[in-house]
């Protein structure tokens, strides 16, 4: 690795919500190095399309043992940023077993090619996205929710996640790898997709102002209290952590604020130029990962990355997210 950074970087998920815009991020921050991504065979690119830096894209199936261990050899990155999973809550009640599988067993693919290539000469940082769904719902006296928090996972997708948590550590702990674990909490951001909440809102709310749908949107929970980040402030997190971070460790990567579900709809109804757009409780009702207050603490990770966010959440990343799928509409 040069004194600049690293010569060569792999991401796994590029073609992914984060993934992308975590490629746009390092392809400028470090404008010398080798970039290459993972996708999945036939994966839609449309999240790159606007990504006009040098970079290589490599069709892997993570659950593949022989193609991730040749991905590997072949590049041999300094910087592995391991994005690839399955990332919907909702899909792994749906399908738990998918969920494990392209989770755990992926990471342990990548995991275990690192291991069978790492040399005196040879050991790259590899920075593991893991989640706060780890920590479950936690009580208020449990916040702001640290690194030492117990872990109480609610959903299959949390166990993987979990799983993946750990693996580093064990890795880590075992053969030395250069593992940096990091607890994102809830982010978002222009491109996310319609399956997740504030997405699905400000979706809602273009197609009902293209007069594509009826002006109602329903909900299933108002209450719930999270900790929202912009997602381009994740990822100069992820690069930060690269850098920075102690190889074995656990970070959070939060904003430390709460943001409630209602402020969430209730922005992006104000930011809507259509002002009769009523709110229906679902009838299916809350999930079992509804309601509560999620808020983490980002002393630890800020303490040694110096990291700040530029964006602010309800003000910037909305508004921005709400652009985003009027222009998608109007194309």
């Amino acid at each position: 690795m040069s004194s600049l950074g690293p010569n060569t970087i792999l991401i796994t998920g590029a073609a992914g919500f984060v993934g992308s815009y975590l490629l746009q991020e390092l392809t400028h921050r470090y404008p010398k190095a080798k970039i290459h991504g993972t996708i999945r065979p036939k994966e839609s690119k449309d999240n790159l399309k606007d990504i006009t830096s040098k970079y290589e894209l490599h069709e892997l199936d993570i659950t593949d043992a022989p193609s991730t261990y040749s991905l590997i050899e072949a590049i041999r990155p300094e910087y592995i940023f391991h994005l690839a999973a399955q990332s919907y809550v909702r899909t792994s009640w749906e399908s738990p077993q998918e969920t494990i599988t392209t989770n755990m067993l992926g990471e342990i693919n990548l995991l275990e090619a690192v291991r069978l290539l790492k040399t005196d000469k040879y050991n790259p940082i590899i920075v593991i996205t893991c989640s706060s769904e780890e920590y479950g719902l936690v009580t208020k006296s449990q916040l702001p929710i640290t690194e030492d928090t117990p872990l109480a996972p609610l959903s299959p997708y949390a166990v993987s996640k979990i799983g993946q948590d750990f693996l580093g550590f064990q890795y880590f702990k075992t053969y030395g790898l250069k593992t940096i674990r990091l607890r994102v909490f809830n982010h978002s951001g222009p491109k996310r997709p319609p399956a997740f909440g504030d997405s699905h809102t400000a979706h809602e709310i273009a197609l009902i102002e293209a007069g594509l749908k009826e002006p109602v949107i329903t909900y299933r929970d108002l209450t719930a209290v999270r900790d929202y980040s912009d997602v381009r402030d994740i990822v100069h997190a992820y690069a930060l952590a690269a850098e920075r971070c102690e190889a074995g460790d656990v970070y959070n990567v939060c904003s430390g604020i709460g943001t409630s579900i209602e402020q969430i709809y209730n922005t992006l109804l104000h930011l809507s130029t259509i002002k009769n757009i009523r709110l229906e409780a679902d009838p299916a009702g809350p999930r079992p990962t509804d309601g509560g207050t999620i808020i983490g603490s980002n002393s630890k990770f800020t303490k040694i990355t110096k990291w700040q966010q530029k964006r602010d959440f309800l003000t910037q990343t909305l508004p921005d997210i709400l652009e985003f799928w009027r222009q998608q509409i109007n194309v």
